[in-house]
């Protein structure tokens, strides 16, 4: 398994959590998730984070890990080529070094802060619990480590209806008439969406793009299903749109040879065989979701 971990103080110390996102060697997500811990520097909460995604691996029986880090200083005091000077890293460091040996072979590699965004995400998601800023959360929504506010849940679940009863997309304005709140208050929670990968707006507006595997605009991937024609981010998108509609079929070419390719679906399954490629590799989808 592959560990993406990050960790965050504002104001070093200052209220500081840490993100973890667990993904298969593919790239395929397996599990992701972050923690606020209070008041606390940087390196404790990448250490905190570390010592997080050790415990998830020893509980799930895996006896490998590959731990990715944007934290220099980490890295090399795991790989022992930095001493731990610091008396409040060293509980920590010895922890982890236990949970390592208790796994049986785990990896680091040093990696910069593009490559870690998915981590330093869910970071800043613990770091705004932390804050206090998740003000809008239910106490389920903190006691299940809910990523998203009861406003942004109803705003993404009136976008994903709204594609699935119109195959369109809904503007701003409609999405706070249908979950009753004002747009001033619809805006920032889009942005959130967005930012958490959960939808993709147009660049520099609030327009949606893409709510995977539905695309607000036409592209070679049409998926037919009933009166209704949806537009697929790709052929990988398409058969997850006719998976929601429920019977259908998608029409596109093949981008190398321009054969024409066909996907039907009756009674929720696919008609018929296929080879699925993926020219990017899941684990960079996002580095470029547009090209990808």
């Amino acid at each position: 398994m592959v560990a993406y971990i990050d960790g965050g103080a504002r104001g070093n110390p200052g209220p500081a959590g840490f993100g973890v996102r667990i993904e298969r060697p593919d790239g395929t997500l397996v599990e992701e998730f972050s923690e606020p811990i209070g008041t606390a520097t940087n390196n404790v909460a990448e250490y905190r984070g570390l010592v997080a995604a050790l415990e998830w691996t020893r509980a799930h029986g895996y006896g490998e890990l590959h731990v990715r880090s944007d934290s220099l200083l980490l890295v090399q005091q795991m790989l022992g080529a930095y001493k731990v000077k610091n008396p409040g890293l060293q509980p920590l460091h010895a922890k982890a070094r236990a949970l390592a040996a208790a796994i049986g072979r785990v990896t680091f590699e040093h990696i910069g802060r593009s490559l870690n965004a998915p981590a330093d995400r869910l970071a800043n998601v613990a770091m705004d619990r932390a804050e206090g800023k998740a003000a809008n959360a239910s106490p389920a929504d903190v006691k299940r480590n809910d990523l998203f506010t009861a406003l942004e849940r109803d705003v993404r679940l009136h976008v994903y209806r709204h594609f699935v009863e119109t195959a369109r997309a809904p503007d701003l304005k409609g999405i706070a008439a249908a979950v009753g709140a004002g747009e001033k208050e619809v805006a920032p929670a889009l942005q959130r969406l967005a930012d958490m990968h959960a939808i993709v707006l147009a660049p520099a507006t609030l327009n949606i793009w893409m709510a995977h595997p539905f695309s607000a605009v036409p592209t070679p991937y049409p998926v037919v299903s009933g009166s209704r024609t949806y537009w697929a981010n790709c052929a990988w998108d398409a058969a997850g749109v006719l998976s929601i509609v429920g019977a259908g079929s998608s029409r596109t070419r093949c981008a190398d040879c321009g054969l024409e390719l066909t996907m039907t679906v009756r009674d929720g399954r696919i008609d018929g065989d296929a080879v699925v490629h993926y020219a990017v590799p899941p684990r960079r989808f996002w580095d470029n979701v547009a090209f990808t």
